[in-house]
């Protein structure tokens, strides 16, 4: 009776144990969201992570991907319930994307401006490695949608900066040349909240109205006079920003809503709808984005327009010289302003980036690499395709979100160099973080 009773407390506190550990895996993956939640804010509010590190000689942003690498690598740590059913089924995502990374890695080893390559490389690393902690830390379609709601949260605040400069000629945070330098006949352009070009700030904007757009119409019915709201001020912040490329990502964002109801009876109607709207809102445009637009056929106004072909036929030509491994990443910008290229029209005497994406990735990386990007990108709505029939009605309605927002900014992706942009490799992995979590709820019982 002696040993019986002395061994009951240790058999006690072994369960105690046992039962601790699947909170203690679940804990770390909610600390996690955290730095991510902050991660994919200050994204695309990096002007304001800048002015908040001041003089510190670490930025936010490094604190913050300090900090959410460090919380992954705690949840691999932490013990876990083995007979607990994964959320998450498939690595397929996860092993293109690092396919990719490796391959770009094996492209640089092979090119002839290495320094540049290895400083391009770090950038891409630092976008990758938050998409893949996404794919450990987002187990649950309620911080899905929480990452959504950050990503729509940071395009708010960066569509009033972009608002509030436009209509006061200021700069409230952006301080990079980038950023304070661009425009267009002389009327200064706004990046918002970012130090990055007003371009680029302005498809990151587009992501967040896409989400939101997608959001209002996916079945949710609650915040869709606040999704309206955003969408509202988001595309009137676009419209300031002039930015050509994002208003038809989010013209094809529109589309595909709409395509959404096509098996409605009112499909026609909508579509005529949507037509008479767009006619009738050209009257009340800005001229400077009238004049861009108008611009694309008119090379004598727009002299960046022969500056994008030159870009394009530069990189057909380098393609040919190199078409199994690339040029090595980074390295474009190097090639473009060699003699060989010197009277091509529009070309520059300083180093430019190939403004499409899809054709940068296929200099730079190679066919080889340019196949596992394309298989990453086509992975990931699949992924998102498949999630919008989810059992779980909040997991299908992100998923639809994710679908519309990624499909979005790959449409604005053939006129801006973003195979390295920080928020394509997030929605992609919040993509295939859809699938996984569909994946997982065929087999739950």
């Amino acid at each position: 009776m002696s040993s019986n009773s002395s061994a009951e407390p240790a058999i006690a506190r072994r369960r105690a144990a046992i039962s601790r550990a699947p909170a203690s895996a679940e804990t770390m993956r909610a600390l996690a969201m955290v730095p991510l939640v902050v991660y994919a804010v200050l994204t695309q509010l990096d002007a304001v992570a800048n002015r908040l590190s001041g003089g510190s000689p670490i930025g936010t942003t490094e604190l913050t991907l300090a900090a959410l690498l460090g919380m992954t690598a705690l949840i691999f740590i932490a013990p876990a319930d083995p007979a607990a059913p994964p959320r998450a089924r498939g690595n397929t995502g996860a092993r293109l994307i690092a396919l990719m990374f490796c391959w770009a890695v094996v492209s640089w080893t092979l090119s002839a401006h290495k320094p540049e390559g290895l400083s391009y490389l770090s950038k891409l690393f630092v976008a990758i490695l938050p998409a893949l902690c996404t794919l450990v830390i987002a187990d649950r379609p309620s911080r899905i949608r929480l990452l959504l709601w950050a990503i729509i949260a940071a395009g708010t605040v960066s569509a009033a900066i972009i608002v509030i400069e436009s209509r006061t000629g200021t700069r409230l945070v952006s301080t990079s040349i980038a950023a304070t330098t661009a425009g267009f006949e002389g009327v200064a352009r706004s990046a918002g909240g970012s130090d990055q070009n007003p371009t680029t700030a302005a498809q990151m904007l587009l992501v967040s109205v896409a989400l939101a757009a997608a959001l209002i119409f996916s079945g949710e019915r609650r915040f869709r006079l606040v999704y309206a709201g955003v969408v509202a001020l988001g595309a009137l912040a676009l419209v300031l920003g002039s930015a050509r490329s994002a208003i038809i990502g989010l013209g094809v964002a529109f589309a595909l809503i709409a395509l959404s109801f096509r098996a409605k009876p009112y499909f026609p109607l909508l579509i005529v709808a949507g037509i008479v709207a767009c006619v009738a809102a050209i009257p009340f445009l800005p001229p400077t984005l009238l004049d861009r637009f108008t611009a694309v056929t008119d090379f004598g106004r727009d002299q960046t327009l022969y500056r994008r072909i030159s870009y394009l036929r530069i990189g057909f030509d380098l393609l040919q010289q190199s078409p199994i491994w690339g040029i090595g990443p980074g390295n474009f910008p190097l090639h473009y302003i060699l003699p060989d290229y010197r009277w091509m029209p529009g070309r520059e005497l300083f180093p430019r980036e190939l403004h499409n994406t899809y054709l940068d990735a296929a200099v730079e990386y190679g066919l080889v690499g340019f196949l596992a990007f394309a298989a990453a990108l086509g992975y990931a709505l699949l992924a998102a395709w498949r999630a919008m029939g989810a059992r779980d009605a909040l997991l299908a309605r992100c998923a639809f979100a994710v679908a519309v927002a990624l499909v979005a900014l790959m449409a604005a992706c053939f006129f801006m160099p973003h195979k390295n942009l920080r928020y394509l490799w997030l929605v992609v992995a919040i993509a295939v973080q859809c699938g996984r979590l569909r994946a997982a709820e065929k087999v739950s019982p």
